[in-house]
């Protein structure tokens, strides 16, 4: 019992200290379609808007640069390129910039379908802005050029916002499905044997249901925010795997056997307990992150301040909340039961 325990706390642990290791950067971007680009001393994000170019739309070319801390970028001087892979050729170049600071933006029409590269070249030097540098054959190469040089590779489709919200109707009506199909199984069985939910069976249907709206809910957040930060992201969609994980765990136990006879509940009291406990342990670190990315900067928070409180957020934790109470309620009822029949 104490080694499974320990496994569970060492989970957690790991969910809470790998954002502690990445690079402490973040996007300025409300449409950003990259996670960051990290090239000698500068770390840069770019983004898209619309977020999603389609092949003939004029499109927004959105570039945020920050150091490795996160900090604005002033006072430097910027080349943007973009090559098509397919042909293998410059389709377009706008030459050195003077920034004011490292967020800013330029226009392109991307003509055809296809994978594209693009190059953003970053200096404090004075370059002359007339100088035309030529293609290269190696984009990221910074020969006779003291620059930094960052490469970007992104896809334009025309289907691709079909695909996406294909993927994503997918991954919400699948959960949703086996939940249930565990219902009706339960119904019919119960239908057949002319029995009753009981109290304590309906309020473990509640745990599934809450944990698995409660991944969801993270899941739907990691969509828009994942862009926004690498660590950030990571957090949000390993919350939700572990929640749907956690609802998944459960509903095998209700398929098993939905209806524990007195018996049966003294053998699997000990296995109840320990997915309680990842439950319980898992919903209680969730809420404490919120709590303290709400409170504090990075690395919990997307941006280089505290995290917004948003209608998805507060939703989220209500139904972690409930969790949490309807966990404790169950195990202190299992508990009781168990101690009435030993």
């Amino acid at each position: 019992m104490k080694k499974q325990v320990r496994m569970i706390f060492f989970f957690f642990a790991l969910l809470f200290l790998i954002p502690n290791f990445l690079p402490n950067s973040h996007a300025h971007l409300e449409q950003s379609s990259s996670g960051g680009v990290m090239e000698g001393k500068y770390f840069s994000y770019i983004g898209f808007e619309p977020k999603n170019p389609t092949p003939g739309e004029t499109v927004k070319i959105i570039f945020s640069i920050q150091d490795e801390n996160g900090n604005d970028i002033y006072d430097i001087e910027t080349m943007v390129e973009i090559y098509a892979a397919n042909m293998k050729q410059r389709i377009f170049y706008e030459p050195w910039t003077k920034q004011n600071i490292g967020d800013f933006e330029t226009s392109f029409v991307f003509e055809e379908s296809g994978t594209y590269q693009i190059v953003l070249s970053i200096s404090e030097e004075n370059n002359t802005i007339e100088h035309v540098i030529p293609p290269r054959h190696m984009l990221s190469s910074s020969l006779e050029c003291d620059c930094t040089r960052m490469l970007f590779n992104i896809s334009i489709s025309e289907n691709w916002n079909n695909i996406w919200n294909s993927l994503m109707v997918i991954i919400v009506v699948l959960p949703f499905s086996v939940f249930g199909y565990a219902m009706w199984n339960n119904y019919q069985n119960k239908k057949n044997s002319r029995q009753k939910l009981s109290r304590y069976e309906i309020l473990r249907y509640v745990i599934m249901f809450l944990a698995f709206a409660g991944g969801l809910i993270h899941l739907s957040i990691y969509v828009d925010h994942a862009p926004l930060r690498v660590e950030y992201g990571l957090f949000l969609l390993l919350a939700a795997i572990s929640q749907i994980g956690f609802g998944v765990l459960f509903l095998s136990i209700l398929l098993v056997n939905s209806n524990i006879s007195l018996n049966e509940l003294k053998y699997s009291h000990r296995r109840n307990s320990l997915i309680y406990l990842f439950g319980l342990i898992g919903s209680a670190v969730l809420l404490g992150l919120y709590i303290y990315a709400v409170i504090y900067p990075p690395p919990l928070s997307p941006e280089n301040h505290p995290e917004h409180i948003d209608v998805a957020g507060i939703v989220a934790k209500a139904l972690e909340i409930s969790l949490v109470g309807t966990i404790v309620y169950i195990m202190n009822w299992e508990n009781k039961l168990k101690n009435k029949h030993h």
